[in-house]
């Protein structure tokens, strides 16, 4: 009989009792972190479902502008940076902003408390590609309002989908020719694929296809030397020739040079 009342005193102890003293705090602290937990949660929750909810009180607009006016950046964002701070939807004011043709990239972050800050990355015109269009340094078409083009920016022409292309040879021939101060005005790639250029100085190059870079260090070893002085009196110089290249002048002659 003695033996079975004690067995019936353990059984009635409480499962806290029975378990060890550090799987007690465990559980206990399991259950403050979970009530913790809760409680955070049902907070972010209700914040998030009131838009009224520590509102945005300031919106900065931050880059440098030259071709856009700071505000037609507000004046694109409209009514998407009004609202909680929390709620405000950070991606659609991003593409809002980055719609504007003269953007190139926008960032948006929240700074605590009431503050919705906007940093703007303006295009870098490298050309103007055909007659309305501008073409960046990524070779990337894009299309200002207005009169937004620079009459001093270059003039690209060529084939639909040859934007890049073109762009990467305008670089590099411009890198070529900087040794011997000219600038490239018009560089044309024809449906044949075919180069031509035409420079700051009214002199035109005919460098075929492909435009490669031992024809047009011919000429840039020949011009300080031959041709500086000669250009006014010159039209255009074919580079299409292996060892030497042909000057068209404006008397009609033609001549050759090795």
């Amino acid at each position: 009989m003695g033996a079975r009342r004690k067995i019936q005193k353990i059984q009635k102890k409480s499962l806290r009792e029975r378990l060890p003293g550090w799987l007690n705090r465990r559980l206990v602290g399991a259950v403050i972190l979970s009530s913790v937990l809760g409680v955070g949660l049902g907070a972010g929750s209700w914040l998030l479902a009131k838009p009224d909810t520590l509102p945005i009180k300031r919106v900065k607009v931050e880059g440098e502008f030259r071709h856009l006016a700071e505000q037609d950046v507000y004046n694109a964002l409209g009514k998407l940076t009004s609202g909680g701070f929390f709620n405000v939807d950070v991606h659609a004011v991003k593409q809002a902003a980055e719609s504007l043709q003269w953007i190139d990239s926008a960032s948006v972050r929240r700074l605590w408390p009431a503050t919705l800050q906007i940093e703007i990355t303006e295009q870098v015109p490298l050309a103007r590609w055909g007659k309305d269009k501008v073409i960046n340094i990524r070779g990337e078409l894009f299309q200002p309002p207005g009169q937004g083009l620079s009459e001093a920016l270059p003039v690209f022409f060529g084939p639909d989908g040859t934007e890049e292309k073109v762009a990467k040879h305008y670089q590099l021939l411009s890198g070529l020719l900087a040794p011997v101060g000219l600038q490239i005005e018009e560089l044309r790639l024809s449906q044949r694929r075919a180069w031509d250029i035409r420079l700051s100085n009214g002199l035109k190059l005919l460098l075929g296809r492909p435009a490669s870079q031992e024809r047009m260090g011919r000429f840039v070893a020949a011009y300080p030397k031959v041709l500086k002085e000669k250009v006014a009196q010159m039209i255009s110089i074919d580079l299409r020739y292996t060892n030497g290249f042909a000057v068209s002048w404006k008397t009609g002659k033609e001549t050759s040079t090795g």
